[in-house]
This record gives C-alpha cells, structure tokens and sequence, in this order.
C-alpha cells in the first residue's frame, strides 16, 4: 500500500505542475525552477547552455553600455531606460493593485447599491 500511496502522490504533484494557469501554481512553479536551478548535478550540456546564455546577456548588456558612453548619451540612456521600465513597472503595480483589490472585494461580498 505504501508503494501506491508514493504512486498517487507522485501524480498528484505533477498534475499539480503541469496545471501552471492561475496564479499560485505559476508563483509555486518559478519559485521551484529558481530553487532547483543550482541545486543537484547539472548534465555538461545543461552547464553549457547556461554559460552561453550568460555570455549572451553580459555580452549585449556590456555592448549597450559601450555604446551610450562612447556615443556621449549616457543622460539619454538613462533618461530612456527610466521612462521605459518605469512605466512598464507601474502599469505592473497598478494592475497587481487592481487584482489585489478586486480579490478583497469579492471576499467581502456584494456592495449596497449607491444612491
């Protein structure tokens, strides 16, 4: 019995994985790829495909910088990259706000209609 219980819950945990649509399980998910990722033996082509992944994202990062100092616009780069992410992360805020709150008021149950 117990070699079927193991059995069950094996295939309860990846149902569970492969589910991945609403919002716990996608959080859960991540959050065990990150932990995982350092963890255990890694295959050499595993290791490989993160170093050239690596290269790749220093390699354009470091060719952005290299350029906007060498081109004098660093301000403008700057200037960019804060309008750029900086609406990008409060669209995010806003929208995470929003659930947040539609969440809350869906707990707390209909509202008397307003007069």
């Amino acid at each position: 019995m117990g070699n079927r219980h193991k059995r069950d819950q094996w295939s309860q945990d990846i149902e569970a994985r492969q589910r991945n649509v609403v919002f716990p399980d996608t959080v859960q998910n991540e959050a065990r790829f990150w932990r995982n990722l350092g963890k255990g033996s890694s295959s050499l082509s595993a290791k490989a495909g993160l170093a050239v992944l690596a290269v790749f994202v220093f390699a354009f990062g470091g060719g952005i910088l290299f350029a906007t100092y060498e081109g004098g616009v660093i301000w403008q780069f700057g200037l960019g990259m804060l309008l750029f992410c900086g609406s990008f992360f409060g669209a995010i805020m806003w929208a995470t706000r929003r659930s947040l709150r539609n969440i809350q008021d869906a707990r707390r149950g209909p509202r008397p209609p307003k007069h």
